[in-house]
């Protein structure tokens, strides 16, 4: 299983880069309407394992949200299934699978790195616990130390890469895994590196999250279908203009 898949293209990027736009810049950013409700996503915590503790509560009224639930006067990125708050100096990477298809985007802030990536869910709730088993049976495939442990979603897991181990000689990184349930959606949270075990690395990526949406449409869908992320068009000419 490869969480960050080696064909990605970046498309924004911080002022320092030639050629390079800024999130805060975007031409085309959405306003959502104010919100209808708190748009919080609240999770029961379990007991922390071994591992860093980060913290177990969210503050009130934050994100991820859904559609139209955020703050009034929010600007975003649109991807699609993903809004993206604009925050100057991020930078953006779409993850895509060899046929070129957007599976998930890699938001880069600082040193910390995450991959987002969103899902369909069933009324009822319960698809992260699914994919948290499933997700710490292959890392553990693959040579990783798991720990489960308490976060600012829910219950999170820790993989580090085993020492002398295959992962280590491969190189891999220290991996985090969230998982926020909304309204009907899953939004699955990667965070890579120094960030994973480090809460003063990963903070400028938590804004991102608290700050975002999840846009779940009306379709039906079946429960663990991946929701499209659409490049806009000032995303796709930038990565049009790289590639020549």
């Amino acid at each position: 299983m490869k969480f960050f898949p080696s064909r990605r293209k970046r498309v924004l990027q911080g002022e320092s880069s030639e050629g390079a736009a800024d999130l805060s810049d975007s031409s085309n950013p959405v306003k959502p309407q104010p919100p209808a409700g708190s748009g919080a996503n609240d999770s029961q915590v379990s007991p922390a394992a071994t591992g860093p503790q980060p913290s177990a509560e969210p503050p009130e009224n934050r994100g991820p949200y859904s559609e139209g639930d955020s703050p009034g006067g929010s600007d975003f990125l649109d991807l699609g299934a993903i809004r993206i708050p604009l925050i100057p100096g991020l930078q953006l990477f779409p993850v895509q699978d060899d046929y070129g298809n957007i599976l998930a985007v890699e938001i880069v802030a600082g040193t910390g790195q995450m991959q987002l990536s969103a899902f369909a869910m069933q009324r009822s709730g319960g698809l992260w616990d699914k994919i948290r088993v499933e997700l710490a049976e292959q890392l553990k495939s693959q040579e990783y130390q798991i720990f489960p442990l308490p976060g600012p979603f829910g219950e999170a897991v820790l993989a580090r890469p085993i020492p002398g181990g295959k992962s280590a000689g491969e190189g891999a990184l220290p991996l985090l895994l969230w998982g926020v349930e909304g309204e009907r959606w899953l939004l699955r949270v990667i965070v890579r590196g120094l960030a994973a075990e480090d809460e003063n690395t990963r903070q400028q990526l938590l804004d991102v999250l608290h700050g975002l949406e999840v846009v779940r449409g009306e379709e039906a869908r079946v429960p663990g279908e991946l929701l499209p992320i659409v490049l806009p068009q000032q995303v796709r000419e930038q990565l049009e203009a790289g590639e020549q």
